[in-house]
């Protein structure tokens, strides 16, 4: 193969003039005539680039959640759909109405709790609420499993203690007597269930194990069960001091 036919099979894979004369170290002029005279438009198809076309992505709207749609189509008004919005996200009608209205706190506090005995907005955020948990699939027989849960918890669930006796000589008198040492120790975590536990801190003494309010519990168990539920006044929480270092109790010496 002659060089004018590499530079014809350059030319048909869409090499330009120039570039041809460069590799084949000919003129401009030459390849040109090469293309006149041998690569003639009759004989030849030159392959041409073909840029291909961009195709713009367009993003599309968000689709609003059902329940949203529904309180966006309700009639309520639109400042009244943003509290619904907004109370439904803090659980707070003062914040909500701050948020929604635009004005001072004194007058949201009072307009707040106003709005929330509106039936009409009463209704969409129960229905937004009830939407909500059902989309993470919570019912509420889930949410009565917790309640048992709390108000069933008892020390013996996270801790355990007790206490050892040994024989000791005192110091000053050389007499035997019998000591006792007692004991507190957490159960591991993988062996308890952690739902019936509001917080663990570390104090001065050890470890604090803080209960969920036994007594809160019973009372929305019995509100579901029987409507009602009375029981004593006090705070209710249940508070585990554990000091995890041994501590010992000694006798008179008596002993």
């Amino acid at each position: 193969m002659t060089k004018r036919d590499e530079a014809k099979q350059d030319y048909l894979a869409g090499m330009k003039y120039k570039e041809i004369a460069e590799k084949y170290d000919v003129s401009e002029s030459t390849v040109k005539q090469w293309k006149r005279r041998y690569w003639s438009d009759e004989n030849v198809t030159k392959t041409k680039k073909v840029t291909p076309k961009v195709t713009k992505k367009v993003t599309p709207e968000p689709k609003l959640h059902p329940a949203i749609q529904e309180l966006e189509e309700s009639s309520l008004n639109d400042r009244q759909k943003r509290f619904v919005m907004e109370y439904v996200r803090l659980s707070n009608a003062t914040q909500a109405y701050i948020n929604a209205y635009g004005c001072e706190y004194s007058t949201a506090r009072v307009n707040g709790s106003a709005l929330l005995t509106n039936t009409d907005i009463q209704n969409e955020i129960k229905r937004l609420h009830t939407a909500r948990m059902a989309e993470q699939s919570v019912g509420v027989f889930d949410l009565v499993d917790d309640l048992i849960v709390e108000a069933k918890a008892d020390v013996r669930d996270f801790a355990e203690w007790g206490s050892n006796e040994f024989e000791a000589i005192d110091e000053e008198s050389g007499k035997q007597y019998t000591r006792h040492k007692s004991w507190v120790a957490l159960k591991d975590s993988n062996s308890v269930d952690s739902k019936a536990i509001k917080k663990i801190t570390v104090g001065k003494d050890g470890p604090i194990v803080e209960l969920h309010d036994r007594n809160k519990a019973r009372d929305r168990l019995l509100e579901k069960l029987l409507g009602k539920g009375v029981f004593a006044d006090g705070d209710g929480e249940q508070k585990i001091n554990i000091n995890m270092d041994s501590f010992e109790e000694e006798n008179d010496g008596n002993n």
